[in-house]
């Protein structure tokens, strides 16, 4: 595909600090408290339900919804069912983190279940490939997909064009299509795979940029993937020594809050963030 250099989108950061928009998290108990902390960094209102009438009442507050199935298990779903039917009926922008999508049978079909209501779905390699019809290859929940970032492109617009829906795909470089447009994110560093939950935690930044650009969400998804990424390159700047993992998990925080609207066109590592016309 032709990738141009899109303009400037710190217009979009700038808009998820000004409306502070309220994100319905149901995320799984590994990540939950990192998930709440990253949206107050980046300046989004978290709120998250275990009960299905509370998440329904609270769906139809909120900006958006997102559904990450990393810990699903028989109370969790009816929640999570109960706020994508709102989501649906509002014509909320939701968010499907498909965690180990292809682990399991369980997680592939509720992830499939799900994805009915999603107008967005966040993943890595693997999970992406396991809605598309694609094995990938597994370790737990983490991606070891050796497809070319070409080939993964093409079989998210696949997805995306299948469903409907926004498709990002995070690894080396972070793709994000809705089967006719792909954004290609550059940037980040490895030290966010040596971190659980890293990938949640993107999740509701993308459900926070989402709520606020319900009609522009494959370029919001982007924005919010640039986030992370130069928060995590600015992080790892002040690192004493190289995996200083402890460290460099506080120091993301304090980047996400701290990032300014600018940065989103510039990462450090590898040059700007680019978008296919």
């Amino acid at each position: 595909m032709n990738m141009t250099t899109k303009k400037s989108h710190q217009q979009y950061l700038h808009r998820v600090r000004q409306n502070s928009p309220l994100v319905l998290c149901l995320t799984n108990t590994v990540t939950v408290t990192d998930c709440a902390n990253g949206l107050l960094a980046v300046g989004a209102s978290p709120v998250m339900s275990e009960d299905p009438s509370d998440a329904a009442a609270l769906a139809a507050m909120a900006s958006s919804v997102v559904v990450n199935i990393g810990t699903i298990n028989d109370r969790q779903e009816p929640v999570m069912e109960a706020a994508a039917k709102a989501a649906r009926d509002r014509g909320l922008p939701l968010v499907l983190d498909p965690v180990g999508a292809g682990a399991s049978r369980r997680r592939l079909e509720a992830a499939r279940k799900f994805l009915e209501a999603a107008t967005i779905v966040r993943g890595n390699a693997s999970e992406i490939l396991a809605l598309a019809g694609d094995e990938g290859l597994q370790k737990g929940v983490d991606s070891s997909s050796a497809m070319s970032d070409e080939l993964l492109a093409e079989a998210a617009a696949g997805l995306a064009r299948a469903r409907g829906v926004v498709v990002a795909v995070s690894g080396r470089v972070d793709l994000v299509t809705d089967g006719g447009q792909l954004a290609v994110i550059p940037g980040g560093t490895p030290l966010l795979t040596k971190l659980t939950g890293t990938g949640c935690l993107l999740s509701v930044i993308v459900g926070a940029y989402a709520g606020c650009f319900p009609k522009d969400q494959l370029r919001a998804t982007a924005a919010a993937h640039m986030h992370l990424a130069r928060a995590a390159e600015n992080a790892q700047e002040d690192l004493a020594r190289p995996l200083a993992l402890g460290t460099f998990k506080t120091r993301l925080f304090d980047e996400l809050a701290l990032l300014e609207g600018s940065d989103l066109d510039s990462p450090k590592g590898t040059g700007q963030w680019r978008m296919d016309a």
